[in-house]
């Protein structure tokens, strides 16, 4: 198979699943360019490490590209056409400054209380129920906006309390149970008045009864943190994301098996499964240190080392 027919292929199967695949296909537009009349099964390491040398080309560009090339040769090498990945070993050390936000409880609160507010404009994609429905799946679940936003309720089976997530990520399936308030809250959401429950509609359903796209719902969130006043104090750039709302189920999910006394190094890998990582240092880079995860720590390793008394 030529290099560029299997790289338009891959780009269309996966436009076919419902993904944009802007960046993804640009990349590989420029990797099959830089070797036109190349094979597939042709390209080696150096090839791919003399593409990802480029000119202009910093570390965090570098490591991006070199994921999208990864993935679209891990798609054929499933598919039988190449023995093995030709991906050079090792790139460059990068250390992202970028440290993802946790809410507190109460900013949780006070997101949900200005939702009502943030979308009373009549020309609002969603509802206010559809948009606090999400946030609060999004926070009970760990899921993804895109792996949210792009579940039919077909997928959603609320007698049996689990949710099949088709094609991830990282390509790979999982079902995802759902806990009882996460299970009422779509129970309620399904009843209201206005919507469309055939099995092929999306689950969160826009005003006019579609389905909702990823930047509906990133700019809305942008909107109702300014509402809500939620904003970071510390050093950082980067202000609170709806994609913090995952970080934060991870961080709280260990905090409360801290309080309980459970053995978080062996519940760690059930985690890192439920989330839908690849392996477990996916989920440790999940689990900022907040001040109230640490304490929790320091409280577990005292009671190892004294026994529960206070030794200091």
């Amino acid at each position: 198979m030529n290099l560029i027919d299997a790289a338009k292929l891959y780009v269309e199967r996966r436009q076919a699943g419902g993904e944009k695949m802007i960046t993804p296909a640009n990349v590989l537009r420029s990797f099959y360019r830089r070797y036109p009349g190349k094979t597939l099964a042709s390209i080696t390491s150096a090839d791919v490490r003399k593409f990802l040398d480029g000119p202009h080309t910093g570390p965090g560009t570098w490591l991006h590209k070199y994921g999208i090339l990864r993935v679209f040769f891990d798609y054929w090498r499933r598919r039988r056409e190449l023995e093995k990945l030709p991906m050079p070993p090792t790139g460059p050390k990068y250390t992202s400054s970028f440290v993802p936000y946790i809410f507190t409880r109460q900013e949780l609160r006070s997101l949900l209380d200005a939702v009502p507010r943030c979308q009373q404009r009549p020309h609002c994609y969603m509802s206010a129920v559809t948009f606090r429905t999400i946030l609060l799946f999004l926070y009970g679940t760990g899921m993804r906006v895109g792996e949210a936003i792009k579940l039919r309720l077909a997928e959603v089976d609320l007698e049996n309390s689990v949710i099949t997530i088709r094609g991830t990520k990282f390509y790979k399936s999982r079902l995802v149970p759902l806990g009882l308030d996460v299970r009422q809250l779509l129970l309620d959401y399904v009843a209201s008045p206005g919507r469309r429950n055939q099995g092929d509609e999306p689950l969160f359903q826009s005003k006019i009864r579609a389905a909702i796209e990823r930047q509906v719902v990133e700019k809305s969130f942008r909107r109702l943190r300014g509402l809500a006043g939620v904003h970071r104090n510390d050093a950082s750039s980067y202000q609170p994301r709806v994609h913090d709302l995952r970080h934060t189920f991870a961080v709280h999910r260990v905090m409360e098996w801290y309080r309980q006394g459970a053995d978080v190094q062996s519940l760690l890998p059930a985690l890192s499964t439920y989330l839908g990582h690849v392996n477990l240092a996916s989920t440790q880079r999940y689990l900022t240190m907040t001040p109230e995860l640490l304490a929790e720590a320091n409280s577990r390793f005292q009671h190892y080392v004294y026994g529960g008394r206070d030794e200091r």
